[in-house]
Order: C-alpha cells, then sequence, then structure tokens
C-alpha cells in the first residue's frame, strides 16, 4: 500500500481543518498497472474523496489493495453505505483484508 497522497487537494483543505470544510465523502476504486517481470496486470485500490464547495478532492488514495475487482467494489460499497469516515479509511481497508 501507498502513503497518504496530499498533493492532489485543494487550498479548500488546509492542515487539520478539512474535516469542517468535507461536505460528503464517497469512496471509489482506482485501477493500477503493474508490471511485473515480463507479465502485466491490473490491480485495483480505493480512494476517498471529499466534497469541498461542490469540488470532489482527493483526501487519500490506497493502490494495490487487490486483483480481484469484485473484492474492492464490495468494499468501496461498504464504506459509502456506511458513512465511514476518512480518519478510519486506512483501518477499514486493512480491517477488511484480515477479514
Amino acid at each position: 500500500m501507498t502513503e497518504n497522497r496530499w498533493e492532489n487537494a485543494t487550498a479548500c483543505l488546509p492542515a487539520a481543518e478539512w474535516d469542517e470544510q468535507i461536505q460528503q465523502v464517497r469512496y471509489q476504486t482506482v485501477c493500477s498497472m503493474v508490471q511485473d517481470t515480463s507479465e502485466t496486470y491490473c490491480t485495483y485500490g480505493l480512494e476517498c474523496l471529499g466534497d469541498c464547495a461542490g469540488t470532489w478532492v482527493q483526501m487519500d488514495v490506497i493502490r494495490d489493495v487487490s486483483p480481484s475487482r469484485e473484492n474492492v467494489l464490495v468494499m468501496a460499497s461498504r464504506f459509502n453505505d456506511l458513512a465511514l469516515s476518512p480518519l478510519h479509511f486506512r483501518d477499514a481497508v486493512l480491517d477488511s483484508l484480515n477479514a
């Protein structure tokens, strides 16, 4: 898994005050191409998006969660249904993988 990726966030999200400015959060899958020796394949991850003044900004992303698209889609759907807080995103992904 990769580190937090806050470089895509806009000026709408200064330091620790982002939680007060985010109207809504959603989770969706992302696909990454991975080359392993002579083979190239797609792995699936999750990104956390926040609605900040009408613009969806990437708050966090975890790439390469699973090679199974279906497993990651189910995880994203569960997080959206439960309105998972971005504060618990990484822990929830780890817990889902270890279940």
